[in-house]
C-alpha cells in the first residue's frame, strides 16, 4: 500500500469532524474487539491522558517537550492538525512518515469493518498506538479528541492525567451543562491514577473531586495543592511561579501559562523531571501553530482559537493584557458552536469585524455569522475568502484572525512553511 492509498482509504471511512451531526459510539465495546484482532497495541504503553474544553492540546505538546527536555523518547498524539494529517502522530516532534504511515494502514486495513464501521479518528489512534509501540516510545502523551469517556484514547491505562479548563461545548454530544460535560471529561480517570487539574468552577471541582475518591485516585489542582501564580504576559511570552520557581514561557497568554503549570506538575509527579535549567529552556523555545501566533509583525497579525464562550473570554483578556489596543477580526465559525455568545465577548476588542467561511462542510457561512452578529447590534462585512478579509483587515492593524482553530489552520498556512518537510 502506498501513501496516497493510505489516504484514500482513509477518507471512505467516517469522519465525526467533517460530518454536520456528528455521530458518536454509545460504548468503545467494539473498538476494544476492534484493538484485540490487532493484537491490543494500546497495552504497555507508558505515558498520559489529557482532557478538557481549552487547552488540552497545548497542553500535551508542551508536556511532550518538557519530557523531551530531559532526554526521553516521546510519542505525542493530537488532534486536528494544521499543516497535515501526520503530523498528529509524533515522536520528539518529527512527524510519522509516509512510508511508516502506509504501512500501519495496511495492517489495519483488513480489520476495519470487522467489529462495526471504525472512523477515521478511531484509525488514527490505532496508527499512534501501533507507531508508539514499534517505536519503543519511553512516554507518549495522548490528547483526548472529544469528551473522555467514550473517546478512543480511552482505552489506554496510563498512571498519569490531566484535566484543562472545563466548559460549554460540544454540547450536543457531551450535555446541556458545563456538569454533564464535566463528568464525560472525568471518564477518564481510573484507579489509582494521579491527575492534575487546572483550576475550575467550584461545581466542575466538586464533581472531579468526587470522581476520583470514587477510583481510589490522587487528585492535585493548581493554585490549590499546587502552589502556582501567573506574573505577566506580553507579546515576548508569559512569566509565572510554579512551586515558588520563577519561569518564562514563549506562549503568549496567561491562560498558556496555566497549560504550562499542569504539564510541570504532571511530570514532577511522575517522577521524570531531573534537570529542571533544560526544562526552563524547552519552555523559552516552544512553538504551537496557530494558539495567539504571530503571523506577521508588519502589519501585526496573529492567528488563535476561539471556539467556544470561554476561550473567546481568554482571547479578549490576552489581546487587552498584551496589546492594549483594540484589533480588526476576522472570524469564521462551524456550526453548532455558541456564534451569539463569542461574538459578544470579542465584539469588545473589534474596531472592525470581517466574517469568513472556514475550509469545513460543517462551517457557518459569513451571511449567517453576520445575522447573528446584527442581532446583537454589531456590524460587520462579509468576506468570501480569508484572503480578502486580510486584505482589507491590514489596513488597520493589528489583526486577530479567530474563531474555529480550522480557520487560524488556514491563516498559518498562508504564512508559514510546514515544519518538516515531506517525506517519501
Amino acid at each position: 500500500m502506498t501513501y496516497r492509498e493510505a489516504i484514500e482509504f482513509l477518507e471512505t471511512l467516517y469522519d465525526s469532524e467533517k460530518d454536520i451531526k456528528p455521530r458518536y459510539p454509545d460504548s468503545l465495546d467494539e473498538y476494544y474487539a476492534f484493538l484485540e484482532l490487532l493484537g491490543n497495541p494500546q497495552e504497555g504503553l507508558r505515558g498520559f491522558h489529557i482532557a478538557g474544553t481549552k487547552g488540552k492540546g497545548s497542553t500535551a505538546y508542551i508536556l511532550s517537550e518538557i519530557l523531551k527536555s530531559q532526554g526521553y523518547r516521546v510519542g505525542l498524539f493530537l488532534s486536528p492538525h494544521i499543516f497535515d494529517i501526520r503530523e498528529r502522530i509524533q515522536i520528539n516532534g518529527e512527524w510519522i512518515g509516509e512510508a511508516d504511515f502506509a504501512r500501519h494502514m495496511e495492517k489495519i486495513k483488513p480489520y476495519v469493518r470487522a467489529r462495526g464501521w471504525r472512523s477515521v479518528f478511531e484509525i488514527l489512534t490505532t496508527m499512534a498506538f501501533l507507531h508508539f509501540k514499534e517505536k519503543e516510545v519511553d512516554f507518549c502523551v495522548f490528547e483526548v479528541g472529544l469528551g473522555g469517556r467514550l473517546d478512543a484514547t480511552n482505552v489506554i491505562r496510563v498512571e498519569d492525567g490531566i484535566i484543562t479548563s472545563i466548559s460549554l461545548d460540544h454540547t450536543h454530544v457531551l450535555g446541556d451543562t458545563v456538569e454533564e460535560i464535566a463528568r464525560e471529561k472525568c471518564g477518564i480517570i481510573k484507579e489509582g491514577m494521579r491527575i492534575i487539574s487546572q483550576p475550575q468552577r467550584r461545581s466542575v471541582e466538586r464533581i472531579i473531586r468526587k470522581m476520583v475518591r470514587e477510583k481510589k485516585a490522587g487528585v492535585y489542582f493548581l493554585g490549590e495543592e499546587i502552589p502556582f501564580e501567573v506574573v505577566r504576559a506580553s507579546l515576548n511570552g508569559t512569566e509565572f511561579y510554579f512551586a515558588d520557581r520563577k519561569y518564562t514561557v514563549s506562549l503568549i497568554g496567561r491562560h498558556q501559562a496555566l497549560n504550562v503549570g499542569v504539564a510541570l506538575a504532571s511530570a514532577d509527579m511522575a517522577g521524570v523531571v531531573e534537570d529542571e535549567e533544560k526544562i526552563e529552556e524547552a519552555l523559552k523555545n516552544l512553538s504551537f501553530p496557530g494558539r495567539f501566533q504571530i503571523l506577521k509583525d508588519d502589519p501585526l497579525i496573529i492567528a488563535d482559537g476561539a471556539h467556544n464562550v470561554d476561550s473567546a473570554r481568554r482571547l479578549k483578556e490576552t489581546v487587552e493584557e498584551v496589546l492594549g489596543e483594540n484589533v480588526s477580526l476576522i472570524y469564521g465559525s462551524l456550526r453548532r458552536k455558541d456564534v451569539r455568545g463569542i461574538l459578544g465577548v470579542l465584539k469588545d476588542i473589534a474596531k472592525e469585524i470581517y466574517f469568513v467561511p472556514v475550509n469545513s462542510p460543517r462551517s457557518h457561512t459569513p451571511e449567517h455569522l453576520k445575522e447573528e452578529a446584527v442581532l446583537l447590534g454589531i456590524s460587520g462585512e462579509v468576506c468570501e475568502t480569508l484572503e480578502r478579509a486580510l486584505s482589507f483587515a491590514s489596513r488597520n492593524p493589528p489583526v486577530l484572525i479567530t474563531g474555529s482553530l480550522y480557520l487560524c489552520a488556514e491563516a498559518v498556512k498562508l504564512f508559514s512553511a510546514p515544519p518538516v518537510p515531506e517525506r517519501p
